[in-house]
């Protein structure tokens, strides 16, 4: 993997920005004179980044970026911004990117901003220099001081980094025993919440192991440019007889998170429709006990819901294992060990707490690292072929997809990488008739993806200029038709009449404020179609992405049907909320839906207020919207207050959602002011080629 993502990991645990930036001056809020009526704004014309409209960050600079080493050799009076390295700060100036003067107890900046100030535990030294860790007063000896010279810094990357030893891989006769008693047929029943046994059809034994899933394929078989490699599967010895290991061994707080992930989040906080195989529940936390960066990750996203649900939570609970994943992926890498599914996991779980906190640009960067160890690991078919590739190939195809839409360009991954999904799950819906009903859901939720990276490719060349406005058109049209036949031709059996839900006993009188009747009958599937009713609202949210790029529709006919669309979604989403059967995390998997619904409705108090209240509950939720959505949604609102919060008087914002949103605001600002900086340095670096250039052709020409 190159340098950029250990540069990345490194700018994540402690590169602060010495000019910092607040979050109101990258995005001020800016107030349009007019408004198209019953939309909310301009309408998104042909070839225009969706992102724009939902505050999705500006992908232009996204390149991988340079070394520090680079970083400090540029050229002299280039306008940059001065990084340097907080390596041995406190974790909450780690994670806001800004320097921490590292005052004991409490440092200058935690201080002044009432934060909790928690330094983590000094690191085990090599060789004799510095042996000694800990003062008598008890506090950490500064691993590298901020200030210290480039040569020392220097010094310090080429080290020998301090972390986990390398995990070993099994030997094949293990992967293939794993393979059987793991990630074959049987799938746990034991120490599963109702909502989570409720989720998803029983697992009865037909669908074939792949032992190729397992280990890697032959390079030949790869379509990737990168040789495969076999990877490190967990240790058998850790899996009870239930399915779930033993973590008997850990620590209480680990314990306590670990269980806590078990019992409440759900497949669908990490917006998959489906997860038949306890993926989620079993395998990732399996995985998680022999990768300990892995674990770290997992716990920290735990933690993470559990304090944004504690009015009296504090940041540092889920902050410190955040930033100890972040160093023990980092040391990984700088170790040059081999790429595993470990490792792999690490990124895309990171990957996931960054869109939690709305932070696009960190994601990205995360993306392109899963890029390369999804595309080295597996092939299309290995990656098919297992529960556990399949759901890697979703989890981060639904990465792919999303910020190819939003920021207008192609997906990384293949096309084959989707369709081979695809067909996979078809053979398999025909062949195991017990459990055909998962294997369904499975096929349409790739066939979505399949749909949608086209969509994404089309947009990405219209915005580029690479397709005529006629076969834009064309295209167009066609892309639309297959997305309408691929709603029409669901099976019935996941449409079934029969599994509506039909008991409203839950209902309540409805009221001048709503939109939509959220107990209407035929909207809400009951289980074990459940996620029918989810797929439906993405039908109508990507109907609507799409629709919303036509060059020849009517205007007011299609201001009527995005508008329809709009209001499926809102009373799928309400409806979701309303049942008290409701999984948890439902609601997360849509929630871009309903982001997107917010620019069709009618642009009125009434609409605008239903609105707010669904984004309020999101974030109460810990799915934390970024400042760049949340100043366009003032703009259409016009109410500048919704920038700082969606409600009147503060109404549902804790000291502990205030505490997370200032953090992420600040964290995401600096992020943007690095990939300002990044892009002035590759402006500056063509610059100097194009006048080398020019000299070189003026110096030809003189002789």
């Amino acid at each position: 993997m190159g340098d950029y993502y250990h540069h990345f990991l490194t700018s994540m645990t402690g590169v602060a920005v010495s000019q910092s930036t607040s979050p109101q001056d990258l995005h001020p809020p800016q107030f349009p004179g007019s408004q198209m009526p019953m939309m909310g704004g301009a309408m998104p014309g042909p070839y225009t980044n969706l992102g724009y409209f939902t505050g999705f960050p500006d992908p232009v600079g996204l390149t991988a970026p340079k070394s520090s080493r680079n970083r400090r050799k540029s050229a002299p009076g280039l306008d940059h911004v001065k990084h340097r390295r907080t390596r041995s700060g406190c974790y909450m100036c780690r994670s806001r990117r800004v320097k921490c003067d590292e005052t004991r107890p409490i440092c200058d900046r935690c201080r002044k901003g009432s934060r909790e100030c928690i330094y983590p535990e000094a690191p085990a030294t090599k060789g004799s220099t510095g042996q000694s860790t800990t003062p008598k007063d008890g506090s950490a000896t500064q691993e590298a001081s901020p200030d210290s010279s480039n040569d020392a810094e220097d010094r310090e990357e080429d080290a020998d980094p301090v972390g986990l030893d390398t995990i070993l891989d099994e030997d094949e006769g293990d992967e293939i025993i794993y393979q059987k008693q793991f990630l074959g047929p049987s799938r746990s029943s034991t120490a599963c919440s109702s909502a989570l046994q409720r989720t998803g059809g029983t697992r009865h034994g037909s669908e074939t192991p792949s032992y190729e899933g397992a280990k890697s394929a032959s390079p030949s078989a790869s379509t990737s440019s990168q040789a495969t490699t076999t990877y490190a599967m967990p240790d058998l010895a850790i899996l009870s007889l239930s399915g779930h290991a033993d973590w008997s061994h850990l620590s209480a707080d680990l314990r306590q998170h670990l269980e806590y992930f078990c019992e409440n989040v759900t497949h669908y906080h990490y917006c998959m429709l489906t997860d038949a195989h306890d993926f989620f529940r079993v395998i990732l936390p399996n995985f998680a006990l022999q990768n300990e960066a892995l674990l770290n990750a997992i716990v920290g996203f735990a933690a993470y819901q559990r304090t944004i649900q504690d009015p009296n939570g504090k940041m540092e609970e889920f902050l410190k294992y955040y930033n100890k994943s972040v160093i023990l992926l980092l040391n990984s890498l700088k170790r040059k060990e081999k790429h595993s599914v470990a490792m792999l996991l690490t990124v895309l779980q990171l990957a996931t707490v960054e869109e939690y906190l709305g932070d696009w640009i960190n994601l990205m960067g995360h993306q392109k690292a899963a890029f390369e160890m999804l595309t080295h690991l597996f092939t299309p078919e290995t990656a098919s072929q297992s529960s556990l590739g399949r759901m890697i190939v979703s989890w981060y195809g639904r990465f792919d997809i999303f910020i190819g839409l939003m920021g207008g360009f192609p997906t990384m991954l293949a096309p084959e990488w989707f369709t081979t999904f695809v067909e996979y799950c078809d053979q398999q819906a025909i062949s195991d008739e017990a459990d055909s009903l998962h294997w369904m859901l499975e096929a349409e939720s790739g066939r979505l993806r399949v749909i949608s990276r086209e969509m994404s490719t089309l947009f990405a060349r219209g915005s580029r200029g690479q397709i005529s406005p006629e076969d834009f058109a064309i295209e167009h049209e066609r892309i639309q038709n297959s997305l309408q036949g691929w709603k029409d031709g669901w099976d019935h059996a996941l449409t079934d009449p029969s599994h509506l839900v039909t008991d409203f006993s839950h209902a309540r009188a409805l009221n001048k404020d709503d939109i939509v009747d959220p107990f209407a009958p035929g909207v809400l599937y009951d289980f074990p179609v459940f996620s029918t009713t989810l797929l439906t609202g993405e039908f109508n949210s990507t109907m609507m992405m799409h629709k919303c790029q036509s060059s020849t529709t009517e205007r007011e006919q299609l201001y009527g049907e995005l508008r329809g669309h709009a209001y499926a979604i809102c009373q799928i989403f309400e409806a979701v909320e309303e049942w008290p059967s409701s999984p948890k995390g439902c609601l997360i998997l849509i929630q871009a839906c309903i982001a997107l619904a917010a620019l069709f409705l009618p642009q009125d108090a009434k609409h605008h207020t239903w609105i707010r209240r669904k984004f309020a509950l999101l974030e109460t939720m810990g799915y934390i919207h970024p400042i760049s959505l949340r100043t366009k949604m003032a703009e259409m609102f016009h109410e500048p207050s919704c920038v700082r919060w969606w409600l009147p008087n503060d109404e549902g914002f804790s000291r502990i959602l205030q505490n997370v949103r200032t953090f992420a605001d600040e964290r995401n600002a600096n992020a943007v002011s690095a990939q300002a900086e990044n892009l002035r340095e590759v402006r500056h670096i063509f610059a100097k080629m194009q006048m080398a250039e020019e000299n070189a052709t003026r110096a030809e020409q003189g002789k």
